[in-house]
């Protein structure tokens, strides 16, 4: 049987843990027949809860910034990071692989092979953010470029992002043409059965946490129009309360949903099986994972065409549509219109029904067999 060590941020026997990936990963890593040596390098909570609080006050509240430093990109934690692998390397000297969930750290005290696995670097999310980095975030972005540089292999989820990544680094970046949906729904489900639900339905449905607010606001104020036409239409959004957003009629703010807690899970897929459509306009990125998982429910998209799903999916998509702040009562509209709407739920459904964890780690293992970086016995 072989061994990985798989170093993560967070526990990754929770599913609250970045959006369910690493628990899935590790449980399809498990399936397919490897030990695992589950090993969390997350900062600790309250030092670093401690350090985000003080910085976003001084730099966000009182200077007026756009950022801040925060307390992964420091000396100290990439210091007590080092420690905790340092001991891991002691205590698992067996493993045949260093797979990290990251682009932050290389096992640099194993001899077996690193391989780092994540969606972008932090060079890419301050980009994206449209902004040059701080004084504060240079060091850490070295860091960074010099890990990139010394792991064995490194795989991204996302094609713009490999694109973008080797030519940032200078190196072979691997994305496997495939992903995953995060999904842990234990129930029967048809597309087919269901499909009839979603067509008498009149809720819309948006999912993403604060980050996400600019989407939801731009949600809100188009449903405001959209129900002088229809004035049952409802808007659930799941990831919000009521005091991130401005109190509005019919619009349903469920919190976070946490799908390790058996009554928030089922709240969280009754309202994906329920709605109309999933719609997020949030510009350059509209939550990806939790709009894949929707498509293969068989769940219509409304979203904005950031460039890492167009390039996945095409700049003409059958299963919804991509839309922006000057169309998105009218997109809308059109999926509640639709004489289409059952073609639109089954084209979302294929588009990604292929999209198992199963599938992926598959793949991975032969892209890792195939650069010898594990033994194919």
């Amino acid at each position: 049987m072989k061994t990985i060590n798989l170093y993560t941020f967070g526990d990754s026997r929770k599913l609250s843990t970045w959006s369910n990936v690493p628990y899935l990963f590790a449980e399809a890593l498990e399936r397919k027949g490897f030990k695992l040596n589950r090993i969390d390098i997350s900062p600790p909570k309250r030092l670093s809860h401690l350090f985000n609080s003080i910085s976003f006050y001084i730099f966000q509240r009182l200077l007026c910034r756009r950022s801040c430093p925060i307390f992964q990109r420091t000396f100290i934690h990439r210091w007590l990071i080092d420690r905790r692998l340092k001991k891991a390397a002691k205590a698992y000297p067996e493993a045949d692989l260093n797979l990290f969930l990251s682009f932050g750290f290389v096992n640099e005290y194993s001899e077996k092979p690193n391989v780092l696995w994540c969606d972008w670097t932090d060079r890419i999310v301050i980009e994206r953010l449209g902004r040059t980095p701080q004084w504060y975030e240079k060091r850490s972005l070295a860091h960074e470029d010099n890990v990139l540089k010394k792991a064995d292999a490194v795989y991204t989820m996302f094609p713009k992002c490999q694109q973008k990544m080797e030519a940032m680094y200078g190196r072979p970046i691997e994305y496997l043409h495939r992903n995953m949906v995060n999904t842990v729904f234990k129930g029967s489900f048809d597309v087919l059965s269901n499909i009839k639900r979603r067509t008498l339905s009149q809720s819309i449905l948006f999912i993403g946490n604060i980050r996400y607010k600019g989407g939801a606001l731009l949600l809100i104020k188009a449903m405001q129009k959209l129900r002088e036409a229809n004035p049952a239409l409802t808007l659930h959004i799941i990831g919000m309360t009521t005091s991130d957003l401005p109190s509005s009629k019919n619009v349903v703010c469920h919190g976070y949903l946490h799908k390790d807690i058996a009554r928030e899970r089922d709240e969280y897929y009754d309202l994906l099986f329920s709605c109309k459509c999933l719609v997020n306009p949030t510009k350059g990125w509209a939550g990806y994972s939790s709009c894949i998982e929707a498509m293969y429910y068989g769940c219509p998209v409304i979203i904005s065409p950031y460039e890492d799903f167009v390039e996945e999916f095409g700049s003409d998509i059958p299963f919804g549509y991509y839309c922006d702040e000057t169309n998105l009562q009218d997109r809308i509209a059109s999926v509640f219109a639709s004489e289409n709407y059952e073609n639109m739920c089954l084209a979302a459904h294929e588009a990604v029904k292929d999209y198992t964890w199963d599938g992926y780690v598959e793949e991975f293992v032969l892209s890792l067999q195939s650069k010898g970086l594990l033994k194919n016995d």
